[in-house]
């Protein structure tokens, strides 16, 4: 696979077509008159020449929330947009996931995602939070590909997850050291929430007979090298 198919976490609001770039200081496109504030704001991101958001208008989004695009906040509003395709908010996901938010304004948004932010990384054993980090990975996979490349892996761990979560970062840098691991399937994606908060740090409840991924048996075999 060529390496340019490989999207960096950092980049998955942030690919950008080859069109000429609006006038320095040019203003917002006018909102429709009359429309509610969900559908305004939309018009007011969305591509000119499409029915949806693309990369620019989320970038403005982003630049309006002060939120950087690599932050997982943008990546909490894909999951409660229900978004398909990375770069994209269509008509219909931008007003689910408005909805859902309850907010029709950028400030508004981002205090929102600010709340939910919190609520996930306080309570990673909860259901709101698995559907979360499941979405993560079936969401930053390149389109087509049923793995994550290991890049990805690398760089979305520790931003789905807490700073001092178990495992995660000796399995980051267990990954580093291992250039034979080249994806991580969904199962083993799914299977380290499981094994983060049960096995314990110095792995002495760990069996090496269960059914754990075969990449995480290496795990634990490399960490105790």
């Amino acid at each position: 696979q060529a390496a340019c198919d490989v999207m960096p976490l950092k980049d998955l609001f942030s690919r950008k077509k080859d069109k000429v770039p609006a006038a320095a200081g040019a203003p917002p496109p006018a909102k429709s008159a009359g429309a509610d504030p969900i559908t305004a704001l939309f018009e007011q991101y969305k591509e000119p020449d499409e029915d949806r958001i693309g990369p620019e208008g989320i970038m403005q989004l982003c630049s309006d929330m002060n939120v950087d695009p690599s932050d997982v906040k943008v990546l909490i509003m894909a999951w409660q947009f229900d978004a398909e395709q990375q770069g994209y908010f269509s008509r219909g996901e931008w007003k689910k996931g408005l909805a859902t938010l309850r907010a029709d304004s950028p400030p508004v948004m981002l205090a929102r995602l600010d709340v939910l932010d919190k609520q996930l990384r306080d309570s990673t054993k909860s259901s709101a939070y698995r559907d979360f980090y499941r979405f993560a990975f079936r969401f930053s996979r390149t389109p087509g590909q049923k793995a994550l490349e290991i890049d990805t892996v690398k760089a979305l761990l520790p931003i789905v997850l807490p700073a001092a979560h178990p495992h995660v970062s000796r399995l980051t840098a267990f990954l580093e050291a291992s250039p034979g691991v080249r994806g991580f399937t969904e199962d083993q994606w799914n299977s380290f929430l499981i094994f983060s908060h049960e096995i314990a740090e110095d792995f002495s409840n760990f069996d090496p007979e269960g059914a754990w991924p075969s990449v995480l048996d290496d795990f634990v075999t490399w960490c105790k090298q």
